[in-house]
């Protein structure tokens, strides 16, 4: 069953081939997003040289003082193509951004995997309200955990929940962004294990890790990693 599946995408692939989301051209392999030379070409953060922690580079060492979460992973700086799909997914629900960047993270999960990188015992991510949710159809932050969640084999698990609406936070500087965070996002009952990955899909302040991250620290948390798609240079 699964080699007629298959073959029915390489054919389908060879009568309609998808268009890249970037520059339009072909695709050169059934179900991707992009052609192997925009893939080829994605701008990217190299992490290998600083152990995998994004947060031991100067610049988001700099933006980011004093941060509650231990860790920091993510595939670039909030630029072009990424700001494009991101907003595209996030806001104007354009699915086939949202599949490609869920693609990309699950890439990178293999790939932070063979290089040695530390798995932690479950991943979580960063809840929206009922309301929210109704707006939106999805939680963008959890689909992309559920993503490192199938490449490392670890539970995703709703650790967090938001039972009041909170206000979008796009503009706000970090003071502000911890107001609206304050009662309107609380921690689970539950026994919590010794390290948890965070997810989201762009840390601007880290307002909102720093709040998820303190909470699990205060019950017991030992190591709090986060991964995100994209770093705003404007921390």
């Amino acid at each position: 069953m699964q080699m007629q599946a298959t073959l029915m995408q390489q054919l389908m692939h060879l009568l309609a081939p998808n268009c890249c989301l970037w520059c339009q051209m072909q695709v050169q392999q059934p179900q991707t997003q992009l052609c192997d030379y925009c893939h080829s070409h994605l701008p990217q953060l190299d992490l290998s040289w600083v152990d995998h922690n994004a947060l031991l580079l100067p610049d988001v060492a700099k933006g980011l003082p004093r941060v509650k979460f231990d860790r920091l992973y993510s595939l670039s700086w909030y630029k072009q193509p990424y700001r494009h799909w991101i907003s595209s997914w996030k806001f104007q629900q354009q699915h086939a951004a949202g599949e490609l960047l869920c693609q990309l993270f699950y890439q990178h999960a293999l790939l932070f995997q063979q290089q040695g990188g530390d798995l932690p015992d479950c991943i979580s991510y960063t809840p929206v309200s009922i309301q929210r949710l109704r707006e939106r159809g999805f939680n963008q932050a959890k689909l992309l955990a559920q993503q490192l969640a199938t490449a490392w084999q670890k539970p995703c698990v709703s650790l967090f929940q938001s039972p009041d609406l909170v206000p979008h936070q796009i503009g706000l500087n970090r003071r502000q962004r911890l107001d609206n965070l304050k009662g309107k996002i609380q921690l689970k009952e539950g026994l919590l294990p010794s390290h948890v990955v965070l997810v989201d899909d762009v840390i601007t302040t880290g307002a909102t890790l720093d709040y998820l991250s303190a909470l699990l620290k205060a019950k017991g948390v030992q190591t709090v990693s986060v991964w995100t798609l994209a770093i705003t240079r404007v921390l």
